[in-house]
């Protein structure tokens, strides 16, 4: 009787929350991607999360990553039981989310020990909705995708309003950057896709890889891109990867962070698929 009553109650609160953000706008979705590992997304994300945050959004970040569940550490939280169980249905995303830096929400390891398998349909489909249903508390929801060919990818960048591809400068990162934007558009409408150029400290340098890839894609996928921005190589950020503690807060003045500042603001400034805005500094 008492686990009936417990799956009960928790059946009418979950319905209670989505009914009630039917009543609001959904939050703003930036899926952030690589096209290689190790190309820097997770911490892109993490950081432009805090950023937003700083400029008056409510941001949660979502692990998305099916190989790297790294959102936690870098954000010094402790490794937590994963939310896999948002797919399954037994969990609530307000279940799983914990409170990170400077306000920012995580939801940590979305995929668990189910890493680049992909879950059901329905549940993918259940997970979206929950993102969605995030409008009375979150302005935008950050989701680090990271690199793989999963159809949870692909459905991310296409739901998203926004998707910002990570890249580094050598030519085999400009080729997985292309062919993860030639994944995720083939046979499907262009999307909303913005550029970092990651470990780069030449403008110039920055400017070219954006041009490169975006004749391509104009070129053979009639898909058009926008260069978001750069960010600079900083010794100090892997020592904050090392320390648990996110670079905007360690070396909040070096360039590399300011780089992240005006990357969100960017964000901030311009619109993705939809009407969304985010709050801007005065």
């Amino acid at each position: 009787m008492y686990d009936q009553a417990s799956e009960l109650r928790k059946l009418v609160l979950q319905a209670m929350r989505q009914n009630t953000a039917m009543s609001g706008p959904p939050p703003r979705l930036i899926a952030v991607a690589t096209g290689a590992e190790g190309g820097g997304a997770s911490t892109v994300a993490v950081n432009v999360s805090i950023a937003l945050a700083e400029l008056g959004a409510r941001v949660v970040v979502v692990d998305a990553n099916p190989h790297h569940a790294d959102i936690a550490r870098l954000c010094g939280l402790p490794e937590p039981t994963s939310a896999e169980n948002l797919f399954g249905a037994r969990r609530d995303i307000h279940e799983v989310m914990l409170r990170g830096p400077n306000g920012i929400q995580v939801v940590p390891n979305l995929w668990g020990a189910a890493g680049g398998q992909d879950p059901s349909d329905f549940g993918q489909e259940r997970v979206f909705r929950q993102f969605k249903a995030l409008g009375p508390h979150a302005d935008v929801v950050v989701l680090d995708i990271g690199k793989g060919d999963t159809k949870f990818l692909r459905r991310s960048c296409r739901l998203a309003d926004d998707v910002v591809l990570v890249t580094g400068t050598d030519p085999g990162s400009v080729m997985d950057a292309y062919a993860c934007i030639k994944m995720v558009v083939m046979d499907f409408e262009p999307i909303c896709c913005r550029l970092i150029v990651n470990q780069c400290d030449d403008a110039g340098l920055a400017a070219d890889v954006f041009t490169r890839i975006d004749q391509s894609c104009r070129r053979f996928l009639d898909q058009p891109l926008h260069l978001l921005g750069h960010v600079p190589h900083d010794p100090r950020a892997r020592i904050a990867a090392e320390q648990a503690s996110p670079l905007l807060l360690e070396a909040a003045e070096g360039p590399a962070a300011r780089a992240v500042q005006e990357i969100a603001l960017n964000l901030s400034r311009q619109q993705g698929t939809t009407e969304h805005r985010l709050p801007t500094a005065a």
